[in-house]
């Protein structure tokens, strides 16, 4: 390689970095939607952790395994609160319940729940059918075109981040405090896939309210129908 060449793709580099750092938030939020469009199963490492009856509750580590249109496997893993806990939920299916049990000692009971229900949302700010990477953007795109038409959305790009060891645009959404879903979101966008992949959500005065992330996704990896029972091998319905 001459020395004419590697200069002009260094320049190149410069070009392709400052069109990254220059790239509209606005396009970036509204371009979710159309990645997800290509996507029909995933599998993550899910962190959750929410404020629940004023308190912030520890971060749970969760295996998550999704599939269109609503199948969804979890599992809490080792040194998580709840760990060996498990639930399933299919749309349409098992009479509209969530399948679960509790890890440890009681990890035998299994119990079908409605979603919604006192115990299903036990420790929970969210039903089950909130879970996944379609409904957050769902929630996003949403206060971001109706604060965008109202013309009160705040809107600002924080440059670049690395999330769970991939590069995304750091994106802050502020809004009125009443009439959306809360008046501060930060939204982490993966710059290959175009996802979101980790959200923290901010009420009055800054107050931390929830928190979501989706480590080491893998996009299309072939979930199996199966996959999705409660019969499964290596599951403990």
């Amino acid at each position: 390689m001459t020395g004419r060449t590697i200069l002009a793709a260094f320049f190149l580099c410069l070009a392709i970095s400052a069109q990254a750092r220059a790239e509209d938030p606005a396009k970036i939020i509204a371009g979710m939607s159309a990645a997800y469009a290509k996507v029909d199963d995933y599998t993550a490492i899910f962190y959750k952790q929410e404020r629940v009856n004023g308190s912030v509750l520890p971060r749970e580590k969760i295996l998550l395994k999704f599939k269109k249109p609503f199948k969804i496997y979890m599992k809490w893993l080792p040194s998580s609160p709840h760990a060996g806990r498990e639930a399933l939920y299919v749309g349409g299916a098992n009479g509209g319940k969530v399948i679960g049990h509790e890890g440890g000692l009681i990890g035998f009971i299994t119990l079908h729940m409605k979603p919604t229900g006192a115990i299903a949302m036990r420790g929970n700010r969210h039903p089950i059918t909130d879970v996944g990477i379609g409904r957050l953007i769902d929630i996003v795109e949403y206060n971001f075109k109706r604060a965008g038409e109202k013309g009160v959305l705040r809107l600002e790009s924080l440059g670049e981040a690395e999330v769970y060891g991939r590069k995304t645009r750091h994106i802050a959404m502020e809004m009125p405090e009443s009439g959306y879903y809360a008046p501060k979101m930060e939204i982490w966008v993966d710059e290959g896939l175009r996802l979101p992949i980790k959200i923290e959500v901010f009420g009055p005065k800054g107050r931390f309210l929830e928190g979501y992330g989706y480590s080491g996704l893998k996009i299309n990896p072939g979930l199996k129908d199966a996959e999705f029972t409660e019969g499964y091998k290596g599951y403990h319905f």
